[in-house]
């Protein structure tokens, strides 16, 4: 019998579907249970992630069968150069000697600055407590 490999990709928790300029990404990479464990690597647009953006990996040993989980934490703060196009890449690959490799991969959008007329005209139809809603009600005070 070979080396138990994992059944799955490796997972990324965490994130949100949107960041800006000032945020803290902080999310997790966890491979699939395996025997070795999966080594862990984080990628930021397709390059390799700043080695002082990494938060050490945890293993964890499961099982009669001793199948290890790891976990890799990445977390920066978001500069404008993380952004390509308006989006950004966070990209976890996991991979066990040569012979297994799989990635996963999440493109997150940047917050995009509009303008106060967008939100004025857009306040009758963006959902309540929004705050398009808000710029809506104060114009609405005021006359």
């Amino acid at each position: 019998m070979g080396k138990p490999l994992p059944e799955e990709g490796p997972r990324i928790s965490g994130g949100r579907p949107r960041y800006q300029v000032g945020d803290t990404v902080r999310v997790n990479c966890t491979s699939g249970r395996s025997k070795p464990a999966a080594n862990l690597k984080w990628m930021i647009n397709g390059e390799p992630a700043d080695p002082k953006f990494l938060i050490p990996q945890k293993k964890i040993v499961t099982g009669r069968e001793g199948l290890e989980t790891t976990i890799l934490g990445l977390e920066f703060v978001v500069k404008h150069k993380h952004f390509r196009r308006g989006d950004m890449k966070l990209k976890c690959v996991a991979s066990i000697e040569s012979v297994y490799s799989r990635s996963n991969e999440e493109s997150v959008e940047g917050e995009r600055p509009q303008r106060a007329s967008v939100l004025e005209s857009r306040g009758t139809v963006a959902p309540a407590g929004s705050r398009a809603d808000r710029v809506q009600v104060r114009k609405n005070l005021y006359k």
